[in-house]
């Protein structure tokens, strides 16, 4: 069985200098960036390895994966809203199209919204 390596508790002096180089990071706006190899990033990807809060201080690069999801679900998403227009076209509410497309009332609205689609609010005869 392996040993797990206990972290210590970080001296005064670096946890300030974490923290220096965390409000480097944050002032430098790469909070929501978690493949970042800038020197700053690195820096303190680093420092965090030497305090023991990571294991390697190397930033991985995200795989293809995540891009083809994003992309099909963009294009699902339009393909829907060319659905949606279609039926609003028809004079149909949003509960109806919700209802045709096996989609919820709440996605329709907020479809609608983004592609600038007017539906009915009531069915006209």
């Amino acid at each position: 069985m392996s040993k797990v390596k206990k972290r210590i508790k970080p001296t005064r002096e670096q946890a300030q200098e974490f923290n220096r180089r965390l409000d480097a990071v944050v002032k430098a706006g790469h909070v929501s960036n978690l493949y970042c190899d800038c020197e700053l990033c690195q820096a303190l990807a680093e420092q965090a390895e030497l305090m023991g809060y990571r294991t390697d201080s190397t930033i991985k690069q995200p795989s293809d994966k995540w891009d083809r999801r994003k992309q099909v679900y963009e294009r699902k998403r339009q393909i829907d809203a060319v659905k949606m227009a279609n039926l609003a076209g028809q004079g149909l509410t949003s509960a109806e199209i919700g209802e045709k497309m096996h989609r919820s009332k709440g996605y329709i609205s907020k479809l609608a919204k983004e592609f600038d689609i007017k539906i009915f609010t009531k069915k006209e005869r």
